[in-house]
């Protein structure tokens, strides 16, 4: 037996294996099952295939506290050949790679074998009374998980008089990007706002992003420190005679080195060379509490702020639910 990530092309035998194992209630449905799954960032089910033939399965996640273990199963012909035994590893290990202290499991009181399966393994009664609440009524308020959100508006009305930034000591280079490829435009917007909850272009199919950052009044600049990509601004000269930046921020790993700054001021002195009426741009209380700082040395002032409430986009699944905002030198989105 090889272990596997499980895709859509298992399903019929994922299914099929849930069912001959008697895990499958009636009020489990796996296609939803797997659907929620896959589209939650701290959990992956994993296939056993034999040949041609999915043999046994196993759901491993957390809750960013404790692992869990769920849907362990192994087809009636093939058990006594330690294949169940061989996922419950691998899910151990799964959860140590991604530091988890501890892992649980519940087991059905019907079900006194797999107990006894566990218990070979190690694993002990941890005493606890098991509560549940059934979620799927209609009950429940999603508004409930919103987050409030200040966004401030800036604008520039005139060419900023200051000294020249610097570019920082290394190898670095400047370029636009022409016609970017959607896989490019993505890595940069998804690697950059990651830490800022950045997903109003995740949700955007390909086809529509496409039009609109291939568009020729979008400007498109990386900013590359020793080869690689470090940063990017997004300048959007279509809301005449305004001129807005659209997006701007760098990597992760460049921030604290001074490339922001250079970066911002650059593109301020490249917008302006377009003779728009004024500059705008906007950031949000998801952004770094500097964020605002950082536009007002480079010459932008507030105008307005709004008070938003949103779901939080890490449980509509489009952002990991591990990121928690950082504090780097400055990002906007």
């Amino acid at each position: 037996m090889i272990i596997l990530p499980y895709s859509e092309r298992d399903f019929d035998g994922v299914a099929a294996l849930w069912r001959d194992a008697g895990i499958l209630k009636p009020y489990n449905d796996p296609k939803v099952e797997i659907a929620r799954i896959q589209k939650n960032n701290n959990c992956l089910l994993y296939i056993g295939r034999d040949g041609d033939r999915i043999v046994a399965s196993v759901l491993v996640g957390h809750d960013g506290y404790r692992g869990w273990l769920h849907k362990v199963a192994v087809a009636e012909d093939q058990r006594g050949k330690g294949y169940g035994r061989k996922l419950v590893q691998f899910a151990e290990a799964w959860l140590v790679a991604r530091g988890m202290p501890k892992i649980n499991l519940m087991v059905r009181a019907e079900n006194p074998a797999a107990r006894e399966f566990y218990q070979h393994l190690g694993y002990e009664n941890a005493g606890h009374a098991v509560l549940g609440r059934w979620l799927d009524k209609g009950d429940v308020d999603l508004a409930s998980a919103e987050i409030d959100v200040v966004i401030t508006y800036m604008e520039m009305t005139a060419p900023p008089t200051r000294p020249t930034v610097p570019l920082p000591p290394g190898k670095h280079a400047l370029l636009r990007v022409e016609s970017p490829t959607i896989a490019f435009y993505r890595f940069l917007y998804n690697t950059v706002g990651e830490q800022w909850l950045w997903t109003d272009r995740r949700r955007m199919p390909d086809e529509k992003l496409l039009a609109l950052v291939d568009h020729p009044e979008v400007e498109l600049y990386v900013l590359y420190t020793g080869g690689q990509p470090s940063g990017f601004v997004e300048l959007d000269r279509r809301p005449k005679p305004e001129l807005a930046f659209a997006y701007f921020g760098l990597m992760n790993e460049f921030i604290g080195r001074g490339l922001g700054k250079y970066l911002l001021n650059w593109a301020v002195d490249q917008a302006w060379s377009y003779g728009p009426e004024k500059l705008t741009v906007d950031t949000c209380t998801l952004d770094h509490p500097r964020a605002i700082g950082e536009y007002q040395r480079a010459g932008f002032r507030p105008v307005r702020q709004v008070q938003k409430r949103m779901l939080d986009p890490r449980l509509e699944g489009y952002a990991p639910m591990h990121v928690i905002p950082r504090l780097p030198e400055v990002a906007t989105g």
